[in-house]
């Protein structure tokens, strides 16, 4: 399988785990410590639990949003190393009636552990412009 494939994988389990509002889930598709970038600012996540509960904080914003449903497409993915890969995903949250609340655009860089590929940075910009372009920030 190619990295392109497995990386659609990846994706697909995490839109599981995200709709099932299953942070543990989430988080078994990372690697800790983890970072996250937005706004020019770094967030670093050194645990898994700390990581949970900004996940669980994000998923009850997503609730109070309306999202029920998500569609992400693997735009762009490279191989960087044997066991390190990137890639671009776009992404949509959709209503219960499937209008698109949100759309933006993420990166991802992953590592190979233990035979699978979990992410170590993320960049999301794209989603924190896209909520507040909205009137909905994430930090409010």
């Amino acid at each position: 399988m190619g990295v392109q494939e497995e990386l659609v994988e990846w994706c697909a389990s995490y839109v599981t785990a995200f709709e099932a509002k299953d942070s543990a889930g989430i988080g078994m598709h990372w690697s800790f410590p983890s970072l996250i970038l937005s706004k020019g600012q770094r967030f670093v996540f050194k645990s898994e639990d700390k990581f949970r509960a900004n996940t669980d904080m994000l998923l009850s914003f997503y609730e109070v949003q309306g999202v029920t449903r998500v569609n992400r497409r693997v735009v762009s993915a490279m191989q960087m190393t044997d066991q390190a890969a990137s890639m671009l995903v776009s992404d949509e949250m959709l209503n219960a009636a499937g209008d698109v609340l949100a759309a933006w655009a993420a990166a991802y860089t992953l590592q190979r552990i233990e035979g699978r590929y979990r992410a170590v940075m993320a960049a999301a910009d794209g989603e924190v412009a896209a909520w507040a372009a909205r009137g909905t920030p994430l930090s409010g």
